[in-house]
């Protein structure tokens, strides 16, 4: 069983990896047997999927639960401080969003051919990024007392510039202006501190006490 797992996975990281770079069209089974170390043209991809669209199907279920697992673990991890919280959450975000770079390209590439594919992206992984903000952002205005606003435009304007980055990256190599990861998230999270403190969220509130 661990060998055939391990197979799965070898076909669809392979299967991923030559739709983004030559499209649903321009890859074959053969392509994807061939990447995955498997012998091209065999039909061994066969044995594991149905069909090459079946292969496309489980990428997207992969990094949707991937990024669910983390999600859920994000949200039950205590610490210690707000800054530190917001270092996490910039980290996780880049991280999830980076590893979705293959899966953007796809979907970018493959929509209007698979629209449900580009349906579930967006609700399985975009959509519930910004549930996600929404509930910590509804989370923390119950502790402060402070009225949310107008919570989506908030949380566009606190991750957005988060989302541009990984976004530039894959389209076009690297960040804005050339700066790395590194750099972002120091930046952003002094930015976002003084976003929230404005909109009366302090920084010395720990996560316990405002867990959703």
């Amino acid at each position: 069983m661990a060998s055939e797992l391990s197979t799965r996975e070898r076909i669809v990281a392979a299967a991923l990896r030559l739709f983004a770079e030559h499209g649903y069209r321009g890859t074959s089974v053969g392509d994807i047997e061939a990447a995955a170390g498997l012998s091209p043209r065999s039909g061994a991809l066969y044995k594991h999927f149905p069909s090459k669209a079946a292969v496309l199907e489980a990428a997207m279920e992969q990094r949707t639960r991937s990024f669910e697992q983390g999600d859920a673990l994000l949200a039950v991890v205590p610490f210690a401080d707000l800054r530190t919280e917001l270092t996490l959450s910039a980290r996780f975000t880049l991280q999830e969003i980076g590893a979705q770079q293959q899966l953007v390209r796809v979907v970018m590439k493959e929509g209007d051919r698979f629209p449900e594919l580009r349906d579930e992206f967006r609700e399985r992984l975009v959509n519930a990024g910004w549930e996600r903000a929404r509930r910590w952002w509804s989370a923390r205005c119950a502790h402060h007392g402070v009225p949310e606003g107008d919570t989506d435009a908030r949380m566009v304007a606190l991750f957005g510039s988060l989302i541009l980055h990984p976004v530039m990256v894959t389209l076009f190599g690297q960040g804005p202006a050339g700066v790395d990861e590194d750099r972002l998230v120091e930046a952003w999270v002094e930015g976002a501190l003084g976003l929230l403190a404005g909109w009366g969220i302090a920084e010395e509130t720990t996560r316990e006490e405002v867990a959703p």
